[in-house]
């Protein structure tokens, strides 16, 4: 956990003709905060970071962030630390014009985008069913034939 963002920037580091979408959670970035300055050091224009806040931790117990409060913000953290776009979005309207902008203006990022969601998840929802090393390797193999670009 926390690591999403750094594996998402070396990538779009290297595959700068593609855009990046690192899907992240509010416990994660307050794991590895410094990871948002980094982000923002190397400012690739392809980096999309999306963070669903639930304020907690919620896949391994539940517990309140920081995130929580309504004074936190993760896109002051995230401007603050040079990001050059940053959205929160509560309503699905929100998430459908953040990402509309982005995609449709052109703009070059870092962005990120927050969303704001409840705790808790589907009843139904489904486990992994591969172990950590086979999703390594495929993501691994999904790295090298989609080649440099």
């Amino acid at each position: 956990m926390g690591h999403a963002s750094s594996i998402a920037l070396g990538i779009a580091l290297h595959k700068k003709n593609r855009r990046i979408v690192c899907l992240d959670g509010d416990g994660s970035v307050l794991m590895h905060m410094g990871s948002l300055a980094t982000v923002a050091q190397h400012s690739p224009p392809n980096f999309v970071h999306i963070v669903l806040n639930n304020g907690a931790h919620d896949s391994v117990g539940g517990q309140p962030t920081a995130a929580e409060r309504s004074s936190f913000s993760i896109t002051g953290l995230a401007l603050a630390a040079g990001y050059k776009h940053t959205w929160v979005c509560c309503t699905h309207d929100e998430i459908v014009n953040s990402i509309r902008t982005i995609e449709q203006n052109g703009i070059h990022g870092p962005h990120l985008v927050e969303i704001k969601i409840s705790r808790g998840s589907r009843k139904d929802l489904g486990r992994p069913t591969r172990s950590p090393v086979q999703n390594k390797v495929d993501f691994m193999h999904f790295l090298a034939i989609n080649g440099d670009s």
